[in-house]
């Protein structure tokens, strides 16, 4: 990083200052065993040839619920960030005023350099081709996907072409307005008023995705019409049955080079302080603040430049397998076809795109308090804070199966789910390699059948916090400060839909919500030494070693987060699933027989979830923590200083739990198998200052 600084005194009343940044940042990935012949370990020459020898690594396997192998990085290589910034502001006094007047321009580059995709096939291995006695039941709690790696079923997929070579751009401007002026010896005012303006990412040789053409006919519309008119299902008749629906590419038929427009945003901020008595102050303000969604945190979606092949075990649904471990990809890869693919572009795959009417999400934020002097040089300050964040991005499904056709019974539904699950003749089979012969009647029911999962993030989500913050200081005075704060609080969001087909997120706890925080700290300068109340006139060699000490510390107690289990099946009341301080271990967080249904082949599927997603009683554990510091400063010479610190962090070894197991099947549910603090931790640190 390079800053430059500069102040210019204009007159006695007025300055301006000028800054350039320029930083840069590297974020280098490592993958595992790089030249790795896999013929070594098995693997038919089917596959090596799909691979770069040079490049090629030991496949990563993922069998649920055991710790994966070779666990290297899907986005190997570099990548990196480059920022200009250039800011002026200029302050001018007038009287009661103070006015500041600023500008603010940013260049923001993101580049990315991956090795070629197409290094070793990701294998991973589910219940697909395990579960039983029927297709269609409920997978055990573990053991199934383990199974399927032992019969050599392997699923997963494998990338072919650059996996994320991208050089993103935007810019960015914003200027200010603000005036502070006491309008009288108790009032002060603060007035302010900023716009901003950012410019749409683009990307240096188009490689980004446009949106999705949704009323659009497929090219494979016509054959796939007609294949399902041969076996039509019950729920659509031949003659409603369409085939819509693809992506779409920036510059292309009239797309821009972005896929989201310019944002502008008016940001205006409020403030006062007012006195009240000669120790009392009444402090207010109410601020919009926005965010960008340019280069710097935009997640560039690539599809279609960077090709993902399925591994696809079986294509008849288990009657026959021709994808084996030796050959996970007997058909070869996919080739990427970038913008050429057009509408046809991962059809029969899982694919995400971008909101063009994406706007950046912005929090109001307001807050008002008193502060009073007491005796002793004690300050209290008592606020509430108040913030509400609009348009955040959540990641809508729009490809999921009708909220009509799923069971909204209590229990299990197994009528439903054999109507959901049962299979039918693929109209799609033979017009592109991932189709499989069958397709269930659920996949024929979404409204675009002939691709899997389709996500959009869309500025639907919001959140709001409510808090009462106290502070008591003792200021330093006789060598001793002491700083006691609380702060009682809510945070409620709605940032995901509870279930694919709701119209609006789901209102819920925040998973970051702690209701109850306690801090404490001082700093006590033992008086022993030179200059001390004990110890004034000790030699100089015994002041060197015992005189001036400080003692700091610090103490944090704070809430745990809120607990969800999922789409679980509960019979019992909910009031009964938290259990008491006193009655709560690590192997039994919370009442685990309270009304929850852990029978495996019992579980709901395929129906609307009506069970809290997280609960606002039942949390993980909370912190609390104990540190201290020893500190002992050492004068050399006028401007040298020796510093010397010793440091005991979590000084009396508390634990803090990790969040128990939730997942009502689990045969560790409600268990706390880890931890998430540090244990007692001592550091010792030297310091010179000259």
């Amino acid at each position: 990083g390079l800053a430059l600084d500069d102040v210019y005194v204009l007159s006695s009343s007025m300055v301006l200052n000028v800054r350039y940044g320029l930083s840069y940042a590297v974020f280098p990935e490592a993958r595992v065993t790089e030249g790795t012949n896999l013929s070594t370990f098995g693997f038919s020459s089917g596959l090596t040839n799909l691979l770069n020898p040079a490049l090629s690594t030991v496949p990563r396997l993922t069998v649920s619920g055991f710790a994966t192998i070779s666990n290297w990085s899907s986005g190997d290589g570099f990548a990196s960030a480059l920022t200009h910034e250039l800011v002026g502001d200029l302050t001018k006094q007038k009287g009661a005023h103070t006015l500041r007047f600023g500008a603010d321009g940013r260049l923001f580059r993101t580049f990315a350099n991956r090795y070629p995709g197409s290094i070793s096939p990701d294998l991973s291995f589910g219940t697909t081709y395990t579960n039983g006695p029927l297709n269609n039941s409920a997978a055990a709690p573990l053991g199934q996907q383990l199974a399927s790696l032992l019969l050599g079923i392997p699923g997963g997929s494998m990338t072919s072409g650059s996996t994320v070579n991208y050089a993103l751009q935007n810019q960015y401007f914003g200027t200010y307005l603000q005036d502070d002026f006491k309008l009288t010896k108790k009032l002060t005012l603060n007035v302010g008023l900023r716009y901003e303006l950012e410019l749409p990412v683009t990307e240096r040789h188009n490689g980004l995705l446009g949106t999705f053409a949704a009323s659009t006919a497929s090219p494979i519309a016509a054959q796939a019409i007609a294949a399902y008119a041969k076996n039509p299902i019950p729920q659509i008749p031949a003659s409603a049955f369409a085939v819509n629906g693809g992506l779409t590419f920036v510059d292309q038929n009239g797309n821009g080079r972005s896929p989201y427009k310019n944002q502008n945003s008016l940001l205006p901020k409020f403030g006062l302080a007012y006195q009240i008595d000669q120790n009392t102050v009444f402090r207010g303000g109410y601020g919009i603040y926005f965010d960008t969604i340019g280069a710097d945190v935009f997640q560039p979606v690539q599809t279609g430049f960077s090709q993902s092949t399925p591994v696809q075990a079986s294509i008849d649904n288990g009657v026959t397998y021709v994808a084996t471990l030796a050959n996970p990809l007997p058909n070869g890869l996919i080739k990427p076809l970038g913008a050429a693919g057009g509408l046809s572009t991962n059809l029969g795959q899982a694919i995400q795109f971008f909101d063009p009417n994406m706007k950046a999400p912005y929090s109001q934020r307001w807050s008002s308090g008193i502060e009073r002097k007491l005796p002793l040089n004690i300050v209290l300050d008592v606020s509430y804070v108040g913030n509400r964040s609009t348009r955040l991005a959540v990641t809508r499904q729009i490809n999921s199966t009708p909220a009509q056709y799923l069971s909204t019974l209590p229990v299990r539904d197994t009528a439903t789910i054999n109507s959901l699950t049962a299979s039918f003749p693929n109209p799609f089979y033979g017009l592109n390699s991932v189709y499989t012969t069958t397709m269930t009647r659920a996949q024929l029911l979404t409204p675009y059948p002939e691709f899997g999962a389709i996500s959009v993030l869309e500025p639907q989500g919001y959140s709001w916090y409510h808090a009462l913050q106290t502070r008591v200081e003792r200021r330093m005075a006789r060598g001793f400060m002491l700083q006691f704060g609380y702060t009682y609080s809510k945070f409620m969001q709605a940032t995901t839909f509870q279930n694919a087909t709701d119209p609006v997120p789901y209102r819920t706890v925040s998973t970051l919500d702690r209701p109850r925080m306690f801090t404490a700290s001082g700093i006590w300068e033992i008086p022993y030494g030179a200059g001390k109340h004990f110890g004034s006139r000790i030699p100089a060699p015994v002041n060197f070693v015992l005189g001036g000490w400080q003692l700091d510390g610090t103490v944090v107690r704070q809430s745990g987060a809120p607990l969800g289990f999922g789409d679980a099946l509960f019979t019992g009341n909910i009031k009964d699933i938290p259990l008491p301080n006193g009655q709560r271990t690590t192997n039994e967080w919370f009442n685990i027989n309270s009304g929850f249904n852990k029978v495996s082949a019992q579980q709901l599927a395929d129906n609307i979830q009506s069970f809290p997603t997280e609960f606002s009683g039942v949390r993980a554990d909370g912190q609390s923590t104990w540190s201290f510091s020893l500190i002992k400063n050492y004068k050399i010479k006028e401007r040298v200083t020796v510093q010397f610190r010793a440091e005991c962090y979590n000084a009396l070894n508390h634990p803090s739990f990790d969040v128990p197991n939730t997942t009502p099947t689990s045969g560790s549910f409600g268990i706390v198998t880890a931890e998430v603090s540090e244990p007692r931790n001592w550091q010792f640190a030297l310091k010179a200052k000259f």
